[in-house]
């Protein structure tokens, strides 16, 4: 998967980058500002974009998914929040699939990036959610509440 991370953060930009690339996606590049992350996505239109809700100079990462819906460039990208508040992304993120807490996991960010790239993709899923993941702008079901402890697959 081709991924744009957006973190203002230089060393979590870096660590999350390397670690992604480990993990065999793509890092199309990385960003701290809105301008910078709206070069990339332009330039590369990655597959999904894991964005930190709070960047520098009183930016957000919901203006970036905002300015890609409005000129029409969102297409199929994939949109992760990562966040320490995810009530904060429910209240402003207008454009978004999910969000997830800080701290989390490598393996949760890779459980997150399959499931917000279905839910671009095909406009659903039916996994279960890892901890710490909540789905935007879609009715909470059962099922987009349980966490991996509780998946039992039947």
């Amino acid at each position: 998967m081709q991924v744009l991370v957006v973190e203002d953060d230089v060393m979590l930009a870096d660590c999350l980058a390397e670690a992604l690339e480990d993990r065999g996606h793509v890092v199309c590049g990385v960003a701290s500002t809105v301008a910078e992350a709206m070069t990339l996505a332009r330039q590369h239109h990655p597959d999904a974009a894991i964005l930190d809700m709070q960047l520098g100079s009183k930016e957000c990462g919901s203006d970036i998914a905002d300015q890609l819906a409005e000129s029409g460039e969102f297409g199929h990208m994939a949109i992760l929040y990562v966040t320490g508040e995810a009530e904060r992304v429910h209240r402003e993120a207008r454009v978004g699939h999910a969000c997830l807490n800080k701290p989390y996991t490598l393996a949760t960010l890779d459980a997150a990036l399959v499931i917000v790239g279905e839910i671009a993709r095909e406009g659903a899923t039916l996994r279960p959610l890892p901890r710490g993941m909540e789905l935007l702008h879609q009715p909470r079901s059962r099922l987009s509440l349980l966490s991996d402890d509780d998946w039992c697959g039947g």
